[in-house]
């Protein structure tokens, strides 16, 4: 792995062969990125938000920070890149930025293609000045969210786990306020055992008490945020997630953000 600066985005380039790579979702300074992985040469399978992307030379996949990831290279190797952008320019990009991540875009083909070739000729030429920069920021964007609206719905196979994760997600945010809500309500809601629940959010690389904590955090971020959210207090903010000790809230808060929920506040 050796760092690059392709014009505003950090990144590394990446060599790998025969190897199965596990990332944890992120936590502190990262939880603010998103990434980009394009395959430079060779194959990549990628698991990520339920879905199974095989990436060849030239596509790349929008990945989330916040998520775990699997990422799978076979015994012929490969060269990928890996550029971080700002999460921020997504959701003004798309409001259900969510949507986008772990979708699969074509590298040989329409504005993938010229997205591919943009973030490749970045690498080469890194000595940009601010100008170039800001032109840089604004081609690729909009590069991606072409790409991504013409790579359609179904782009990636969607993992059983992935589908049946999504269904719990759309379960939970209707409970979400509820301080009891946890692996057990989850798992006799759908109808599991405690120990196929686990076994189901192994497949993503999670765990069904890591998945539910992230879940209120980001949304009670989203509450931070937002200016016309009815819930103005740290405070009132923690217990609509589901928190019922503020403290505790927190802390974790902190953990995943890198900020207090009041300093993070007063940032926006």
């Amino acid at each position: 792995m050796s760092p690059i600066a392709a014009g505003p985005f950090p990144g590394f380039h990446i060599r790998a062969k025969a190897v199965r790579s596990i990332r944890p979702a992120l936590a502190g300074r990262w939880t603010d990125q998103a990434f980009i992985l394009m395959s430079v040469a060779g194959e990549v399978t990628v698991r990520h938000y339920g879905r199974e992307i095989g990436l060849s030379t030239g596509d790349l996949v929008l990945m989330d920070s916040r998520e775990a990831c699997t990422i799978d290279v076979g015994d012929d190797g490969t060269k990928s890149m890996v550029l971080a952008l700002p999460r921020d320019i997504l959701s003004q990009m798309r409001s259900n930025a969510d949507s986008l991540y772990g979708r699969s875009i074509a590298g040989r083909r329409g504005a993938g293609r010229m997205l591919s070739a943009v973030l490749q000729s970045l690498d080469i030429d890194s000595e940009t000045d601010t100008g170039d920069d800001a032109i840089a920021i604004s081609v690729t964007m909009s590069l991606l969210e072409n790409a991504l609206t013409h790579a359609g719905p179904d782009d990636g196979r969607h993992t059983r786990a992935g589908q049946q994760i999504d269904r719990m997600r759309e379960w939970v945010s209707g409970q979400i306020g509820d301080p009891d809500l946890d692996a057990d309500m989850l798992a006799d809601a759908f109808g599991l055992s405690r120990r196929s629940l686990y076994r189901l959010f192994a497949e993503t690389g999670t765990t069904p008490h890591r998945w539910l904590a992230n879940l209120r955090l980001d949304l009670a971020q989203q509450w931070l945020k937002d200016p016309t959210s009815p819930h103005r207090s740290v405070c009132q903010v923690a217990y609509a997630a589901g928190f019922n000790d503020s403290s505790h809230f927190a802390r974790l808060f902190k953990r995943r953000f890198g900020s207090s929920p009041a300093s993070h506040r007063t940032r926006n």
